[in-house]
């Protein structure tokens, strides 16, 4: 009984409720109560379900010894060839922008 979860034992008190139902005088309350009560277990049972599906799926994230690739100094090169200058205020422009990245300036 201590590997019990708590929504395993909130359906068992609502089934017991289920039971204390019949007690109630009015019938219309009672048919409420009795819905309302059939729908919780019902919902109970839903979420039990699905708990129980999303613990049998493998976790998406792979763990590596070393998460980062170490980069030696001489192997970073800038991948932006410079082509010109801007007119209008001077900042480098590379190669395949035909404007200015600074300032906007169609070249």
């Amino acid at each position: 009984m201590s590997d019990e979860s708590e929504i395993e034992i909130f359906q068992r008190w609502l089934q017991n409720r289920l039971d204390d139902v019949s007690q109630i005088g009015d019938e219309k309350e009672r048919e409420r109560i009795t819905k309302q009560i059939q729908y919780s277990i019902q919902s109970c049972i839903e979420y039990r379900a699905r708990r129980d599906l999303v613990r049998n799926i493998a976790d998406p994230f792979v763990t590596r010894e070393s998460p980062v690739r170490v980069v030696q100094e001489g192997e970073v090169k800038s991948t932006t060839l410079i082509d010109g200058v801007c007119d209008s205020c001077s900042a480098k422009i590379p190669v395949d922008l035909d404007f200015c990245p600074l300032c906007g300036h169609l070249e």
